[in-house]
């Protein structure tokens, strides 16, 4: 991790095209580019691991933050990617004084404002309206895992699979052709498998006609059908 300079107009520029933050009156934005500070990392670097106390809070502005939590058997399920200008990592633990629940680090070259835990409190004390803002982060984020928490629960690879094609096309302005920029390794993470069991899903998706895949890009050739698995609800 390597601090960078910037002053508070770049700060607050940065902020003013984030997700949220923008949003915010002139003075909420002054408050918050007065105490943050711009972090860069590296791709794998870590910003904070599981049980490490929280000591302040991070609001992408590039790049992307992978957060995850490693089980009993070693396996890495990744909770989330935050990978909007304006997305807002390691927020709950600030608010009630406790620990990081997961691992942080960024999946490629990445710029963060960081925010420690005593300013940051007693800014928003000043700034209610800043509050206001975190909790429609921290709605989002819950909604988010509910989501995750019933797709790992109740659907099988296929449809996790089919379902996070479809997030990804739709992300990218719902483009017929997308590119897995994450490994299958990320992938397989994300969707609570292994590899192995990806790079077969995508050719029993392949085989049904539904998608046709070069590398890493994947066309989706029949977005109804992909849908329809995707919304199919099956253990196993």
């Amino acid at each position: 991790m390597k601090t960078i300079p910037c002053d508070d107009l770049l700060k607050r520029g940065m902020l003013q095209t984030a997700r949220g933050f923008g949003q915010l009156a002139e003075p909420e934005q002054r408050a918050l580019a007065r105490i943050a500070e711009v972090r860069e990392y590296a791709p794998g670097e870590t910003l904070f691991l599981a049980g490490e106390k929280a000591t302040g809070l991070f609001i992408v502005a590039q790049g992307a933050i992978v957060v995850s939590r490693c089980g009993m058997d070693g396996r890495r399920q990744i909770l989330h990617v935050f990978d909007e200008a304006g997305d807002v990592c390691g927020e709950a633990p600030v608010f009630e004084g406790g620990s990081y629940p997961a691992d942080a680090e960024a999946e490629r070259t990445s710029r963060t404002l960081y925010l420690r835990r005593a300013d940051f409190l007693e800014t928003a004390r000043r700034h209610p309206d800043i509050l206001l803002t975190m909790l429609a982060a921290l709605s989002r984020r819950l909604m988010r895992f509910v989501d995750l928490i019933e797709d790992l629960s109740l659907k099988d690879v296929t449809a996790r699979l089919a379902k996070r094609l479809i997030e990804l096309s739709e992300k990218d302005g719902c483009r017929d052709t997308i590119s897995l920029a994450s490994s299958k390794t990320a992938l397989a993470e994300q969707l609570g498998t292994i590899p192995e069991t990806v790079s077969r899903t995508l050719r029993k998706l392949q085989n049904q006609g539904l998608i046709a895949v070069d590398g890493r890009s994947v066309s989706l050739l029949d977005r109804a059908g992909l849908k329809a698995v995707a919304n199919n609800s099956a253990v196993g």
